[in-house]
C-alpha cells in the first residue's frame, strides 16, 4: 500500500508528465511545506511557483517560458532522492463542531420560512457540500454554522484544541466565513494581506513568508499590487480565500463561492479546496453552498440537500447510492420528447422531463443505460450527449422529491 507522500509524489511526476505546471507547480509547493525536505527546497518550489505565476498569461494553455518544465523536473528528481527530515504525523482527523439539531423561522406578513433541525459534524479534513436551489435556507444554515445568526433550536458545541467551548469569541479566531457578496477594503494585496497576518501573529520574516507562500500558491502573484477596484469577481474571491488561509483557520465556510466563476475557474477553486482539506499541516473543515451540483459532488465527502428548509439528505454520495431504487438518465439527441416518450411507453415507472439542453429518463431499476442505448440506437437516433446521474444527488432537484 502506498504511504501519503508516495502519493503525493506520483501526483506531481504524472502533472510534469502531462505538463499541467498549474497543478504541479502548486502541489511541489505543498509537498515542501507539509514535509521537511529543507528550507532550501522550499524556497526553490516558492521561487519557481512565483516564475510560473509571472510567465502565465491569462487564456493560454501553454506556458511563455518553454525551460519551465525542465525546471519542475529537475527540482523535482532533487527533491524525490532526498529523504525527509521529518514525517507529519498522521492522528485521527479531529471532529471541530458538533452541530445538533439547529432550526430557524422566520415570519412576516407575507412569508414565513422554517429551517427545520439539522445535526451535523465538521470533521478536519472533510468537505461538505450544500445544495438545493435558492431560497431553501443554505445561507442560513452557514450563518448559524459561523455564528453570525442565533439558532432557534439546537445547539453547536465547538473544540478548541479539543476542548468544547461555547465562547463565540475563541470560535470566532478559528472560523473564516466568506459570504456571496464581499466587503470592500482598501490598499493592494500584498499590504492587505501582510496586515490580516499581522494582527493574527506572524511578524516580520515568519509575516513574509507566510504572505509569499499564500500570493504564489493561489496564484496572486501577478496581481499582488492591485486594489479592490482592479480585480474580477474570481479573483477577489481568490483573496478572500487567501486572506482566510493567512491566519490557518480550522473551518473555512463559504457561500456559493462558484456563482460568478468560468468553468475553469470553477475547477481549479474546488481542487484547491481539496487540496486544502487534504493538508498534512493543517487539514482544514470546509462546508460550501453551491447550486453547480456536479462539481460539488467530485471533491465533497458528504451531501446535504436542502428543499423548503428541509435536509431531504445528509450523507455521503455512497450513502445515496445504497439508497437508490430506480434509474435515472440525463440524455439529448437527434429524437424529440413525442418520440422517446414514444420509444419508453413499454418501461415501467418512467418519467421524462424536458429541459432547454436534455431530457431526464427516471424509471425502474430494472432498465439499464445499455437497454436505452440498444433501443435509441437500433431506431437509427442518434446520441450526442448522456449522464448516469443515478447515484447523483442531482435527481433530488426533480419536483416528485
Amino acid at each position: 500500500m502506498q504511504t501519503e507522500l508516495e502519493k503525493r509524489i506520483g501526483e506531481i511526476d504524472l502533472c510534469l508528465l502531462n505538463e499541467d505546471l498549474n497543478r504541479a507547480g502548486q502541489r511541489l509547493l505543498d509537498l515542501t511545506y507539509d514535509y521537511e525536505f529543507g528550507q532550501a527546497y522550499r524556497e526553490s518550489s516558492l521561487e519557481l511557483r512565483k516564475k510560473y505565476n509571472e510567465g502565465k498569461e491569462l487564456g493560454r494553455a501553454k506556458h511563455a517560458n518553454e525551460s519551465l518544465s525542465a525546471e519542475y523536473r529537475s527540482l523535482f528528481d532533487s527533491i524525490v532522492q532526498v529523504k525527509p527530515q521529518s514525517l507529519p504525523a498522521l492522528p485521527p482527523l479531529k471532529v471541530l463542531a458538533s452541530i445538533s439539531g439547529i432550526g430557524k423561522q422566520f415570519r412576516s406578513r407575507l412569508h414565513n420560512f422554517h429551517f427545520r433541525p439539522i445535526s451535523i459534524e465538521l470533521v478536519q479534513g472533510t468537505i461538505i457540500g450544500l445544495v438545493g436551489e435558492n431560497g431553501n435556507g443554505k445561507t442560513t444554515l452557514l450563518r448559524m454554522i459561523c455564528g453570525d445568526l442565533a439558532e432557534d433550536e439546537g445547539s453547536i458545541e465547538y473544540y478548541i484544541d479539543g476542548l468544547s467551548t461555547n465562547d463565540w469569541q475563541l470560535i470566532k479566531k478559528k472560523i473564516a466565513f466568506i459570504p456571496q457578496r464581499q466587503e470592500r477594503w482598501y490598499g493592494t494585496i500584498q499590504d492587505k494581506l501582510s496586515f490580516n497576518a499581522a494582527i493574527k501573529g506572524y511578524r516580520g520574516e515568519l509575516n513574509t513568508e507566510k504572505v509569499d507562500f499564500i500570493i504564489h500558491r493561489m496564484g496572486l502573484t501577478n496581481f499582488r499590487e492591485l486594489s479592490w477596484n482592479q480585480l474580477s469577481g474570481g479573483y477577489k474571491l481568490r483573496f478572500e480565500i487567501a486572506m482566510a488561509l493567512v491566519w490557518d483557520p480550522a473551518v473555512l465556510i463559504l457561500d456559493e463561492p462558484l456563482a460568478n466563476l468560468d468553468i475553469q475557474a470553477q475547477e481549479l477553486l474546488l481542487q484547491d479546496l481539496r487540496n486544502l482539506a487534504d493538508s498534512l499541516r493543517n487539514p482544514v473543515s470546509i462546508i460550501l453552498s453551491s447550486q453547480q451540483l456536479h462539481e460539488v459532488e467530485t471533491v465533497a465527502d458528504r451531501i446535504i440537500f436542502l428543499k423548503n428548509g428541509n435536509a431531504i439528505f445528509n450523507g455521503s454520495l455512497h450513502e445515496f447510492r445504497q439508497q437508490e431504487t430506480s434509474r435515472t438518465f440525463e440524455i439529448n439527441g437527434s429524437f424529440t420528447y413525442q418520440e422517446l416518450q414514444k420509444l419508453l411507453e413499454g418501461w415501467s415507472d418512467v418519467r421524462i422531463e424536458q429541459s432547454a439542453s436534455s431530457f431526464t429518463i427516471s424509471c425502474s431499476a430494472a432498465h439499464s443505460k445499455e437497454e436505452l442505448f440498444r433501443l435509441l440506437l437500433g431506431n437509427n437516433y442518434s446520441i450526442e450527449y448522456f449522464r448516469n446521474i443515478s447515484g447523483s444527488t442531482k435527481k433530488l432537484f426533480s419536483d416528485k422529491y
